[in-house]
């Protein structure tokens, strides 16, 4: 298709695209109106688009006396001042205008009147950026702490930026990149170097790598990206076995003589936390609202967890309660009063107690959440969907991988068929 825009036509932009118009339906032209007239009594030249049905008027910034606007030729005549220069701009308005639509038309996508009237007036959307993009999305994540994130969730978003800034400026030797030019490949080079060059380990590049995705997705949802770059990215995390005590090792822990009484303080809360089952940040929030009393004088643990706002009801055992006992003034244990050090000088005590005690594994407080899961509850019996309830899952599924590492509890199982197959 060829345009002659060497100089305006007889019928000047009066401009169709014969062989596409079914399919486009466009046309150009210029019109000199009789109102909006400026200071000198002149007339604005607009041009008039239509597109498939719509009609858009595009003010040139140009003007002339109404008397001087030749409508058969869409120009200035002669009688006007400066016709030569008016007629001038409207031809290079006439090729950008073409120029425009050319380059939509040939992006092999669909588009509308408003996309080309932008175009032509130099108000395109730049691309998006990659950084700028996770900026924004990490913005929205950050309007949901409280609500539905914890602030160490958003804290990993936070992370994973910083992380991605250093991975374009280390290996693309840039500050930014065009969102379309992330792809698979670039993904899997994040990934790496998270794992390489940062030393941080598999399942924890993997969490920053669900941050990015997570955002992704967003734009995915909006229409803002039409295909997901993580689609076919094969990067799992590895499978871990949770480490947790056994019986000897908290009877230790338990018997273990401590004269620091901060350190005795810090040993009890681990100990309480491994006879219920309590994540750190709950045994922080842990008050007398949540320790309630049944019927038959039973007590139990009502709370929400922080992460995941599921309900853990868990019974007290007599070992939970004499650690609230020591900790109330009054003798009600939902009265007890301690102070939670920081997780990491908790874990910082417990990392010695561990040592002092002959424990060789690294003692930590989420340790015990693990151990209740194992060593109190399911070695001994409990059914894996009550110590989901009190672990305050969302799934049985999160529970199911503790069930997995228990020797002793499949020794057991299998002792209550053996005398059918001797």
């Amino acid at each position: 298709m060829h345009y002659d825009l060497s100089r305006p036509p007889v019928n000047f932009i009066t401009y169709k695209i014969y062989s596409m118009q079914k399919l486009l339906d466009i046309s150009f032209c210029y019109l000199c109106r009789s109102t909006h007239k400026n200071a000198e009594g002149q007339s604005p030249i607009v041009l008039r688009i239509s597109f498939r049905g719509e009609r858009r008027d595009v003010f040139t910034g140009l003007y002339c006396l109404k008397t001087n606007w030749n409508p058969g030729e869409h120009r200035v005549s002669k009688g006007e001042k400066n016709a030569d220069q008016i007629n001038q701009n409207l031809l290079l308005i006439q090729r950008k205008v073409a120029n425009s639509f050319d380059e939509l038309r040939f992006q092999a996508a669909d588009f509308t009147l408003s996309e080309l009237v932008d175009k032509i007036k130099g108000k395109e959307n730049r691309p998006l950026l990659l950084i700028e993009f996770l900026e924004q999305g990490n913005q929205k994540m950050k309007r949901r702490v409280g609500a539905e994130i914890l602030e160490v969730t958003y804290k990993k978003y936070e992370r994973s930026l910083r992380y991605m800034k250093d991975f374009l400026e280390a290996e693309y030797r840039v500050k930014n990149l065009s969102l379309q030019k992330v792809n698979t490949d670039m993904l899997e080079q994040y990934f790496q170097f998270l794992c390489h060059k940062r030393k941080i380990a598999h399942n924890t590049a993997c969490k920053y790598l669900v941050c990015i995705k997570t955002v992704f997705l967003m734009a995915v949802r909006s229409g803002i990206l039409k295909e997901n770059p993580f689609t076919g990215l094969k990067i799992n995390p590895k499978p871990v076995i949770k480490q947790y005590l056994t019986g000897e090792e908290i009877d230790k822990i338990a018997s273990l003589s401590l004269t620091d009484p901060d350190l005795d303080r810090k040993r009890d809360i681990f100990l309480f936390a491994c006879y219920t089952g309590l994540a750190y940040c709950d045994i922080q929030q842990l008050n007398f609202m949540h320790i309630v009393r049944d019927g038959e004088n039973s007590w139990y643990i009502r709370k929400p967890r922080q992460k995941t706002g599921q309900e853990s009801i868990i019974p007290l055992l007599p070992a939970a309660i004499r650690i609230l006992s020591k900790y109330s003034a009054t003798g009600n244990i939902a009265d007890f009063h301690w102070r939670v050090s920081t997780n990491q000088k908790m874990n910082l005590g417990l990392k010695y107690i561990g040592k002092k005690a002959g424990i060789a594994k690294t003692i930590h407080m989420h340790l015990a959440r693990h151990t209740f899961a194992t060593t109190v509850t399911l070695a001994n019996g409990v059914p894996i969907e009550t110590v989901s309830k009190m672990l305050g899952h969302a799934s049985i599924k999160q529970t199911q991988h503790y069930a997995k590492v228990i020797p002793l509890k499949i020794k057991l199982d299998m002792e209550k068929i053996q005398s059918l197959y001797k």
